[in-house]
Order: C-alpha cells, then sequence, then structure tokens
C-alpha cells in the first residue's frame, strides 16, 4: 500500500530514532496482552507503576489498575474524562499496615513520573490489532506509555487528495460504539492523522473541521530537526518531532487538556501549538529568578481575537499552580468587565479547574488576599476603583505587601493601562503581572512590559483558527468620516448669516447628529437588507450592525425590523434615564441570554441581524456570524476588536471569510490602529478590500490553472475525456484543490458583476467534479459544492446547465451496470469505469465475505499491473474486468454448485481458504466435508443467537467455545488453525446472524 513506504514508515522511524520510542509489531504483543478486546498491557503498566512509585506494594498498582478500569462507563468521552482526570493527577489506594494490627495506609499512586519523563516506558506499535464489538480493527500506529494507549496515528496515501480526510473518518470511524473499537480510545490523548506533507491531530470526539496542525517545532530547530532526519522535514515529520517528543508528549497530557461542557454537550479540547508556546514561556518567564523580583518577571501575551485566551489562561494558570519552586502561588484574574468575569470563571469550573473564587468587594478581596497561599481569585478591576475609597476618600494602603502573588490581566488594551491600572498596582506592589491581549496598542508595552508571546491576525488566518476578513465599502456618499458637511449645512441654513450660521453649526452639527438623521438610516437598511439577503440569508450566516449611539441603534432596528418582521434584535446597555421610549426597547430585548443563544443556533428566518450601539461589539464570539455592517467611529484596538467579531471560522456552513461593511469610513483608520503593535503588519493582512482588480486578476489566475489540468481544446459535447485526464489519484487531487481556490476567488469577488462573467465555467468545471465523484466512486469530504448563493446565482445566468451527472454511482450488482457502462463511448473509458465501480463494491462488500471478495481484489490489482506494463490494452482490460464483474454478479450461482445457500456461502468461503491454506492442511486422514461442517457451525451459532448477542461478551465466549469444540473433537483438525477460524467465523457472525 502507497502509504506505507511514503508515510508510515517515516513516522515509524522518526519515533524510533529521532524521539527514542521502543517499538515493537501488533503481532508481538499478544503474550501481553489479557484479550484480542483488551487494549491495554498490564504486565508493563504494573511494573511501571511499581518503578514510578517508589515501594509501592504489587497489591496496591493491582487496585490503581481496578481503580482506573472502574472509570469505564457506556459514554466514551466521559470515561475518557474521568481516565484523564486520575491518568494526570493520582488515584488513592490503601497498603497494608507494615506493623501487624494497625489499619490499611492510603497512598496517592501516580500512573506516571511526570518529573523525570525518561522513568517512563515509551512504546509504539506497529499495526496493533484489537477486537471491537463487531470485527476486528487494525491501528497503524499505537503510542503506549507504561503499557497504556495515549496516541493513535494514522497514515494515508500523500498521492490521495483526500487521504488526510479518509484518516480523520476513519479514526472517527474506530470510535463508533458498534462498527469501531471504542475501548481504545478510553486512555487516547492525541488522535493523528497523517500524509507526508499534511499533518492533522485532535482527540477522541474531535469533529473533521476542528483537526489542527501543529507548527511548533520545539524543542528542535528547524537546522537540529534536518540534521537528525537527514533530508528536509514535512509537516507531518514536524508535527511528531514536537508533539510526541516524550517529555513534551506526557506534559501535554498533563496540562494542555480541557473538558468542558458546551449545551449539555461534553467537548475535549487540547491546546494549540500558538497557546502551548505561550504557556511555556510565560512560566518560564516567571519562574526565571534572573530576572529579579517576582514582580519584574511579567510581561504581554498579544494573541489575536478567536485564537481561545481563556483556555490559554487557564493552562497558565495550572502550569503556574504545579512550578514546585513557585511555592504555590495566589493567582488573581483580572478582567475588566462582569460579563467577561463570568466567562472566565465557567471556563475555568468547566474545565474542572479546582475553587476559583469570585471576589464580591474589594474587602473580600483584600481578606483572600490576606488568607493561605494558592488561591485562585477572580475579580473584575472596577472594584479596586469602588472600592479603596472610604468616607470620599481614597485609601492608599495596599492589599497585599510583598507575598507570592501572580496576576493574569484579560483584555489589557482597554481600562487596565489607564487609572485602574495605577490603583491595581497599588494594591499589589509586589505582584507579577501577565497581560492578555487581541490588539495591544502603545499604552499597554508602556504599563506591562515586553511580549511574552504573539500570535498575531494573519498567523490566525495562515493557521486556519480564524479566517480572512474582507472590507467592502458601501454608499460613500453617506459615509460620514472624510466628507464635508458645509455642503449640506449652506443649503440647508442659507436664510441666515454667517454669524448664525456659525452659531448653529458649532452647537448642532455633529457627525454623530448626522448618523442619526432618519432619511439617512432609513436609506442605508434598504441597502443593508438588501445585501445580507443577496449574499448571506441563503447560506444561513448572521450579521451584526453597529452604531454610532443608542438613538441610532433603535432607528436601525425600527427601519430593519419593517424590512425584516421578526428577524432583527436590538441589544443596547441601560439608555439614559427618562428616555421611555429606548427603555421600552430595552425591556422588549431584556433576557440578552435567550437572544444570543437564538442568534448562535437558529436559523436567520428566527434571528438574522443583531443591532448594537457599544455592547457585544467586543468581546462577542459568534462564528455563524460573517458581516458586520459598521456605521460608527472606531479607531485604534476598538476598530480591530470591532472587525473581530467576524473572523471566526463556522467550517460546518462553510464559511471561508468574513466581511466588513463600512458605511462610516473606518478602514482610513486600519492603518493608524496598526502603528501600535510593534509587528510589521500591514493593513491589507488584516483587512482585504472586497472588490478590487487584485481579486478580479487573482479569480483569471485560478482559473488558468484549473484549466491547465486538463489538455486544451477539449470538447465539452463529452465527459469522458476529461474524466480520463484526471484519473490518476495525483491529477485528480491537484484538480481538486484548483477547483477549490476557483470557486473561493469567485466568492470573494462576489457581488462584484465581473464574477458573473465566470460562472459558466465554474458551472463546468462543478459538472466535472460531480461526475468525477461518481465515476470514481468518492465523496469528498473537503471541496464544497458551491454555496446555496453561488449555486442560485449559475441557476440564474448559465441557462441551460443543470449539473445532472452523466454517470451515477453504480452498484456492479446491480440490474443497470450494463446500461450505465454503455453509456460510455470509448474502451478507455469503460474500463476506468469498471475498475473504479468493483474497487468500491470490493471494499463495502469485503467484511461480507472476505475470502471470496479479497480473491476478487487480488485478480483485479493484477489486471490493473498488467495493463501498467502495456501487457494489456484498453479493449483487453475492458474484456477482464468484465469477467471479473460477472463472477462478482455470479456468487449466489457459485453458491448453489458448492451445495450452500447464500447465508452460509461467507462461511463455506471462510472454512474452504482456511482449510486449505498451508498452516490450516489436516496432516492427517481425509479431508473435512466443508459443506457439512458450514452447516453443522452454523447450526451451533444458531443456537446461541438472542437479540443483541454482539454486545454480550458471555455468549461470545459460548460462541467460540461451541465452534473450537466441534472443529477439534469432530473434524480433528490442528489447533494452529482453529484460532485464526475461530475468528473469522466470529466476524462473520456479526455480520450476518443479527436479531
Amino acid at each position: 500500500m502507497p502509504e506505507r513506504p511514503d508515510c508510515h514508515e517515516p513516522a515509524l522511524a522518526l519515533l524510533r530514532d529521532v524521539l527514542g520510542w521502543s517499538v515493537v509489531t501488533g503481532a508481538g504483543l499478544a503474550t501481553e496482552r489479557e484479550s484480542a478486546s483488551d487494549p491495554w498491557l498490564p504486565g508493563r503498566l504494573e511494573a511501571a507503576l511499581l518503578k514510578v512509585n517508589s515501594g509501592l506494594a504489587p497489591s496496591a498498582a493491582r487496585q490503581a489498575i481496578v481503580a482506573l478500569r472502574q472509570c469505564a462507563v457506556p459514554d466514551l468521552l466521559e470515561s475518557n474524562e474521568a481516565m484523564h482526570t486520575l491518568l494526570s493527577r493520582w488515584v488513592t489506594v490503601e497498603e497494608p499496615a507494615k506493623t501487624p494490627g494497625q489499619p490499611p495506609l492510603r497512598r496517592s499512586v501516580r500512573f506516571f513520573d511526570f518529573e523525570h519523563p525518561a522513568n517512563n516506558d515509551f512504546l509504539v506499535v506497529d499495526e496493533f490489532p484489537l477486537r471491537g464489538p463487531q470485527r476486528e480493527r487494525r491501528f497503524d500506529l499505537v503510542l503506549f506509555v507504561n503499557g497504556l494507549p495515549l496516541g493513535v496515528i494514522e497514515c494515508k496515501d500523500p498521492a490521495d487528495s483526500r487521504g488526510l480526510e479518509k484518516g480523520i473518518g476513519d479514526l472517527l470511524d474506530y470510535q463508533s460504539p458498534r462498527h469501531g473499537a471504542p475501548r481504545l480510545f478510553e486512555t487516547i490523548h492525541f488522535c493523528i492523522a497523517l500524509a507526508r506533507h499534511q499533518a492533522r491531530f485532535g482527540t477522541v470526539d474531535t469533529s473533521l473541521a476542528h483537526y489542527a496542525p501543529w507548527k511548533s517545532l520545539r524543542p528542535f530547530t528547524e537546522t537540529e530537526l534536518t540534521e537528525a532526519l537527514g533530508r528536509p522535514p514535512t509537516p507531518q515529520d514536524e508535527l511528531l518531532a514536537s508533539l510526541c517528543h516524550r517529555e513534551q508528549f506526557l506534559d501535554f497530557l498533563r496540562g494542555f487538556a480541557a473538558f468542558e461542557r458546551q449545551g449539555g454537550r461534553l467537548v475535549k479540547k487540547l491546546a494549540r501549538y500558538q497557546q502551548w508556546e505561550a504557556v511555556r514561556d510565560a512560566a518560564g518567564r516567571v519562574r526565571d529568578t534572573g530576572r529579579g523580583p517576582l514582580s519584574l518577571r511579567g510581561g504581554i501575551v498579544w494573541h489575536t481575537q478567536g485564537s481561545g485566551k481563556s483556555l490559554t489562561m487557564l493552562w497558565l494558570a495550572l502550569c503556574l499552580r504545579r512550578a514546585v519552586d513557585l511555592e504555590n502561588p495566589t493567582l488573581v484574574i483580572v478582567t475588566d468587565r462582569s460579563d467577561l468575569d463570568r466567562q472566565i470563571a465557567t471556563t475555568f469550573r468547566n474545565c474542572g479547574f479546582e475553587n476559583p473564587q469570585p471576589a464580591e468587594t474589594v474587602r473580600h478581596l483584600g481578606e483572600m488576599l490576606h488568607g493561605p497561599t494558592g488561591q485562585t481569585i477572580l475579580t473584575t478591576i472596577q472594584k479596586f476603583q469602588d472600592g479603596l475609597m472610604q468616607r470620599g476618600r481614597r485609601v492608599r494602603l495596599p492589599l497585599c505587601k510583598g507575598g507570592n502573588v501572580i496576576v493574569l490581566i484579560d483584555e489589557a488594551h482597554r481600562t487596565e493601562y489607564g487609572v485602574f491600572n495605577a490603583r491595581l498596582r497599588e494594591a499589589l506592589p509586589d505582584a507579577c503581572f501577565i497581560a492578555f491581549t487581541g490588539t495591544p496598542i502603545v499604552k499597554t508595552l508602556a504599563k506591562f512590559g515586553s511580549y511574552i508571546h504573539r500570535y498575531t491576525m494573519p498567523r490566525s488566518v495562515e493557521d486556519g483558527a480564524t479566517v480572512p476578513i474582507l472590507y467592502e465599502s458601501r454608499l460613500p456618499d453617506l459615509a460620514v468620516w472624510g466628507k464635508r458637511l458645509d455642503p449640506i449645512f449652506e443649503e440647508e441654513f442659507a436664510h441666515l448669516s454667517e454669524d448664525q450660521r456659525e452659531k448653529i453649526k458649532k452647537r448642532e452639527v455633529t457627525m454623530r447628529r448626522v448618523a442619526e438623521a432618519e432619511d439617512r438610516i432609513e436609506m442605508i437598511a434598504r441597502d443593508l437588507v438588501h445585501h445580507y439577503r443577496a449574499n448571506f440569508e441563503p447560506d444561513g450566516f448572521k450579521g451584526q450592525v453597529a452604531t454610532v449611539s443608542q438613538k441610532a441603534a433603535a432607528r436601525y432596528y425600527e427601519a430593519l425590523e419593517r424590512l425584516m418582521p421578526g428577524q432583527v434584535a436590538l441589544l443596547i446597555s441601560d439608555p439614559p434615564k427618562g428616555d421611555e421610549k429606548l427603555w421600552e426597547l430595552k425591556r422588549r430585548f431584556a433576557d440578552e441570554s435567550a437572544i444570543i443563544d437564538q442568534f448562535l443556533h437558529e436559523s436567520p428566518k428566527k434571528l438574522a441581524l443583531m443591532v448594537v450601539a457599544d455592547k457585544y461589539l467586543t468581546g462577542f464570539d459568534a462564528p455563524v456570524e460573517r458581516v458586520l455592517y459598521l456605521d460608527k467611529p472606531l479607531q485604534e484596538h476598538n476598530l480591530l476588536q470591532a472587525i473581530a467579531r467576524v473572523n471566526r471560522p463556522c467550517p460546518e456552513l462553510g464559511k471561508e471569510w468574513g466581511l466588513v461593511v463600512d458605511y462610516w469610513g473606518v478602514a482610513g483608520f486600519l492603518d493608524q490602529a496598526l502603528e501600535g503593535l510593534d509587528e510589521d503588519i500591514d493593513p491589507g493582512e488584516i483587512m482585504t478590500e472586497r472588490l478590487s482588480d487584485e481579486a478580479h486578476a487573482r479569480l483569471s489566475a485560478c482559473l488558468r490553472d484549473l484549466a491547465a489540468c486538463f489538455p486544451e481544446k477539449l470538447d465539452r459535447k463529452q465527459i469522458e475525456p476529461w474524466l480520463e485526464a484526471i484519473e490518476a489519484p495525483d491529477r485528480r487531487a491537484i484538480f481538486l484543490a484548483r477547483y477549490r481556490d476557483f470557486y473561493r476567488a469567485i466568492e470573494q469577488l462576489l457581488p462584484d458583476p465581473r464574477a458573473l462573467d465566470f460562472l459558466p465555467e465554474l458551472a463546468w468545471y462543478r459538472r466535472v467534479r460531480k461526475e468525477a465523484e461518481a465515476a470514481f466512486q468518492e465523496s469528498n469530504l473537503s471541496i464544497p459544492d458551491c454555496s446555496a448563493r453561488v449555486r442560485q446565482l449559475i441557476d440564474r445566468h448559465v441557462l441551460g446547465d443543470e449539473v445532472i451527472p452523466l454517470l451515477k454511482a453504480i452498484d456492479i450488482l446491480g440490474d443497470n451496470f450494463a446500461k450505465e457502462i454503455d453509456k460510455l463511448r470509448s474502451p478507455r473509458a469503460k474500463a476506468m469505469r469498471m475498475e473504479h465501480a468493483i474497487r468500491h463494491t470490493i471494499s463495502v462488500k469485503l467484511h461480507e465475505d472476505p475470502a471470496f471478495f479479497e480473491s476478487l481484489r487480488e485478480r483485479l490489482e493484477r489486471i490493473i499491473s498488467q495493463r501498467k506494463e502495456s501487457r494489456l490494452d484498453d479493449v483487453a482490460e475492458f474484456r477482464l474486468f468484465g469477467e471479473l464483474a460477472r463472477d462478482m454478479r455470479e456468487r449466489d450461482q457459485q453458491a448453489r454448485s458448492h451445495g450452500v445457500n447464500a447465508e452460509q456461502l461467507p462461511f463455506f468461503h471462510a472454512i474452504q481458504q482456511a482449510l486449505g491454506s498451508e498452516e490450516g492442511k489436516v496432516s492427517e486422514g481425509p479431508a473435512p466435508d466443508v459443506v457439512k461442517l458450514t452447516r453443522t457451525i452454523l447450526e451451533d451459532l444458531g443456537q446461541h443467537v438472542v437479540v443483541d448477542w454482539d454486545t454480550k461478551e458471555e455468549v461470545m465466549r459460548d460462541m467460540r467455545r461451541a465452534i473450537k469444540r466441534r472443529l477439534r473433537l469432530d473434524y480433528s483438525i490442528p489447533q494452529e488453525a482453529i484460532e485464526p477460524l475461530v475468528t473469522s467465523l466470529m466476524d462473520l457472525a456479526r455480520v450476518h446472524l443479527k436479531r
């Protein structure tokens, strides 16, 4: 198989030769396992426990193993969480007292030696077989530490365009409670899919869309890794070298996972590379005594909006709490808003962080700081302003002088750098301050010191952690910034004297008043609704409308509600006292949490647009939001925070980018907003002009690249030559990648009318893609088939080009097979179509009758090999494929010729194959009657079949005994042939003897 030399073996070599893992084959572990369905290596585990826990009694080690096994429950992720808790910490057991008559001693037992990684047993198993509920599954590489499986690696052919997606699909299938082998995943931490030039990692229950790349080489440099490998490293090498480095592998297990409940569903999250690097760097700086006292070891973590700062803070808190040399510090988590305080507290509690305590008042905060060390305290920075006052006078006494206090500050670009920051430092003069921000400004650097770690918006887009942000300017005549108001004013007040006009202008005419004008808002609202419905509503995306004031927000809501009744919500802070109209609207949308939940999870028909003034314009995470309509002056960090509302990925809806529609003219301030960042970032890397000649040129280039996948001047009246051009898997991979780029380029240019000129080409190549999917019997997991909006445009502008594939995915065993093949004109097309149909049918049917379909697969590969060696032409190849297909279709007739029925045939084939092999030949006496043996074994099995028998270990054990007894006693079949035959027959029973 191509993945073996190109992906599997390089991965194995790196783990063994560079990282120092021991290697053994799955077959070589047979004697170490209690059964074929048990993934653990209990002998290694017990030996490791005795080694890691000095002086531990063997009985106590066995107690620890039993306690770990008892964590297993029917829900896989619940089991994984319970086991992870024990594996990352310890389990308490009882040891016999050394003095007779004394009570047993309670002792904490660790499963790993985290402080001394070399004291653990690191083992990679090549081709690890494991019996699941229905059949045996075989894993490419499984990583064991101290006898427990912690990582599973799936390797795929690098030439397969969908190799990585197939690998992830297999990893998910292996976790299935019926078709997979879920027991392996009860302790698994990393699930890794490799295809040499692509590599992604996830964990238990991670969906395809959330598998992520790993781009850190630590602890290696690129030069060091190149020297160790003897060649330039591939992305596969880079991921394995860092994630599977033995010391770091245990570190990831111990401190970089979080189990969080979202909407009642348990989700396991792992740190991405930027989060892990930031935590390691921040903890390293805090522990660096060479920098001086603790108060001088702080700095800034700059991670762009949407990159998971709350979890980064959680993992840093865990890391600091575990650091022995920091002597159990007190951690103070500071935010500037109550909702952020609740959000971080919820994140900490949901992820199992022990006892985070909210400070109700500054007095309460002071009491906790003077209490025992090792607490985690949550507070808002406003308490340092509100509480440090007595009888109208400010109290200057520190809350905590000296001590071991580390302060983690969220959103440090906002209030934390002003007066509040001064009060905070006055209250905690000797603390270490680590500031987190997504949009740092000059004052942030001045107050908190140098950067500890940076993860900018361009890097997050490159990694896929966020999506690109596009920019579009609408109705420039109505934009406020940069427009002269004098002509409007002069016309309106022409009847007044110049002095009178100047006085009125100074008093009345402001940009805000112009922006609040009802006629202007009405005009923009009509344009906005048309734009939203044409571009975003068909695909299920939502939008946000940011306005200059609460008054403007209310007018926008009223205008939009008339145009989109029932689809608009208004969320604002408390209005001024006495403004009853605003208060009435505020009360109408008082249940903000329910509205946010509706915005995040329900159809746009229920809620499509959310109108805001300031609230929810920052710190609001909504992946379904794809467009921000901006009619508000924003500068510096406020602008960067606002536009980041649309950069969250939403792969389930195919979100490729977010859009900022500018009705004010704020894009002119983007370069100013970036000036304060100590990083050379071009404004074009933050927001890209959506309607531009560059986008049109890129689209043209994408079309040229796509067309180059095929010979020139191919006739579009026949589809077969187009399919023949991409028959080779590597050619098909290139075509699919270029199709994706072409489609995205069209989406990026729309609604520019120039994009319409490319729709006929998109319609044609979309048809080629769908025909290829049918012809090669593939369903691609990663290529979008156009958004609903683009499909509507194709239907409207490309007449007579309905995409109905000429070829349907056909079943060789179906009645229409010959008719579908006859549609094709050339022998090459027929042979190609036949080959892929046969290959697909074999892969689907293989588990039903492995002996029969495996023999057909061998014949298929021989035919293909002969054609590649030019020993067959297209006609001869097609004829041989036809014979193979005929044998496949006449399988039932073969059953009758052997004297068995269709149900008995797979069992007959399995027994015939086993007894016909050299290993399984009966050494003495006449050959057994295979037909009679088949019928007898099926009768024996039938006596044990009950409802859901394949989930009942006792029933399956009785069935295996009955088969063995029949083979051994009645037919005198040698012992070495019995075990593999029993395994094959039980596999078939799970497929064919359901009840």
